[in-house]
């Protein structure tokens, strides 16, 4: 599962080099990266997950299981639009701005906790 998560990784940093991708597009591999990563880290503790794009409901697992997601991670779970609401329908920001690159960051640094917490190689 994280070797998946990795791959979805991938798309949103090189996304944040071409603007030209839509934010849906973007926010769709940036959510499905930390999903997958998530579930890594529900796997590496023995708890089944549900077949869900639901990033908190993930969180709520965790935190039910006695594992807690680091607070200035919890912006990560905005991203759960993205694999539901916006993977059909157009994203439109309004006041609303994406960082990519704060994102791409962000995701970055989670991915490295749950392969630090999971025990996985780099």
């Amino acid at each position: 599962m994280f070797i998946m998560a990795k791959k979805d990784y991938d798309a949103p940093k090189l996304m944040v080099k071409k603007p030209g991708f839509a934010d849906e597009v973007f926010g769709f591999h940036a959510q499905e990266a930390v999903e997958k990563a998530l579930k890594t880290w529900l796997i590496s503790i023995q708890h089944q997950y549900p077949k869900i794009h639901d990033l908190r409901t993930l969180a709520r697992l965790l935190r039910e299981s006695g594992e807690e997601l680091p607070e200035h991670f919890e912006g990560l779970l905005e991203l759960s639009t993205f694999g539901t609401v916006f993977r059909y329908q157009s994203y439109e920001p309004f006041d609303d701005y994406l960082d990519r690159a704060g994102v791409v960051k962000k995701i970055g640094d989670f991915m490295s906790l749950v392969r630090d917490r999971c025990g996985l190689p780099e």
